[in-house]
């Protein structure tokens, strides 16, 4: 397969949602949450890889998707490796932690739609950052640069903070939202990143797969 090169010049690091993106200017798209199961966007290419430094935890806020206002859910962002270890001192991770998921390339002439939809997607706290993605055959040299990924930074107001696995685990049990119950978007994210290779499932993932079924299976809900 051939990947398409990223490229802009210069090379940004952040944008604001809203941002216009120029149709027929490369786009691609990282997805480590539900985007890697609900591609509802046009795309030509897609790569499984991952991401360096940054800590998938579900400590971002849903009000709009799988939660409310009222009952917030949980869903996934991504926590740079030396923030995460302050925030859980007690639990920290290697600088150059992994996060496995999907880029996407955005069809060609799709790329201001797409953005814009993504934008309105994930307005819920989150900003935009380009990172590089690397494949299982090099962790020193990237198959794609520059790919666009949605982050839930820990100054959002839909930040939960030092949220434990256990506290996480409980709100993903019960919460639901207009997009449909948080503990679905927690299955089908594990489902879909073991389909690709089991080990791509690490273990606070596992662990909070593994909760969140005990809890369900000890009817424990309204507790």
């Amino acid at each position: 397969m051939t990947i398409s090169a990223v490229t802009h010049n210069p090379a940004p690091t952040t944008i604001a949602l809203g941002t216009p993106w120029e149709n027929n200017q490369p786009l691609w798209v990282f997805g480590y949450g539900s985007i890697i199961y609900r591609v509802d966007f046009p795309v030509e290419e897609q790569v499984f890889g991952y991401i360096k430094g940054r800590k998938r935890a579900f400590l971002q806020e849903s009000h709009d998707h799988r939660g409310t206002d009222e009952n917030p859910g949980r869903v996934c962002t991504l926590i740079p490796a030396c923030e995460w270890n302050i925030i859980f001192s007690k639990d920290t991770v290697a600088d150059d932690v992994a996060c496995w998921g999907m880029a996407y390339k955005v069809k060609s002439g799709m790329e201001r739609a797409v953005k814009e939809h993504l934008d309105f997607r994930e307005k819920d706290g989150y900003t935009i950052d380009f990172v590089d993605v690397f494949g299982s055959d090099s962790d020193t040299v990237p198959v794609l640069s520059q790919v666009m990924v949605y982050v839930g930074v820990s100054s959002n107001p839909s930040f939960a903070g030092a949220s434990s696995i256990e506290d996480t685990a409980w709100v993903i049990a019960r919460a639901e939202g207009p997009s449909g119950t948080n503990r679905e978007y927690l299955f089908k994210l594990c489902n879909a990143l073991r389909d690709k290779d089991p080990d791509a499932v690490d273990p606070y993932l596992a662990q909070l797969e593994m909760m969140v079924n005990n809890i369900i299976l000890n009817k424990q809900l309204n507790k």
